[in-house]
């Protein structure tokens, strides 16, 4: 499923590192017409959008259009409005594991 990229987002970090469609191409590991499609249609193959923004040091969501966002994965914007509250289960989780692996070795240390 394709992805909805905020077109000015990416000519404007292009352009702020003085680099080329050709030089994005190649940092991106892309061809040249991609680059030029993408600026564009502002329309990329999830594969292309991750080497771009692995090429800026970016979030996918970053480069993401806002008006579309709902539109670009299968869970909408949900996944949007989920991703804090992951974040912090996530968190909670780890600092739980650390705790239990903690006991764990203080108890086999006895």
């Amino acid at each position: 499923m394709d992805m909805q990229l905020n077109t000015e987002k990416l000519k404007q970090l292009r352009e702020h590192r003085a680099w080329s469609q050709s030089h994005l191409a190649d940092v991106a590991g892309v061809s040249l017409r991609t680059v030029q499609r993408v600026e564009k249609s502002g329309v990329a193959s999830p594969e292309t959008v991750k080497a771009i923004c692995a090429s800026y040091s970016i979030d996918v969501s970053d480069l993401l259009d806002q008006k579309n966002a709902g539109s670009n994965t299968a869970f909408g914007g949900e996944m949007a409005i989920a991703r804090p509250w992951l974040n912090s289960l996530a968190i909670k989780y780890s600092v739980f594991a650390f705790i239990v692996a903690f006991i764990i070795a203080f108890a086999v240390s006895y």
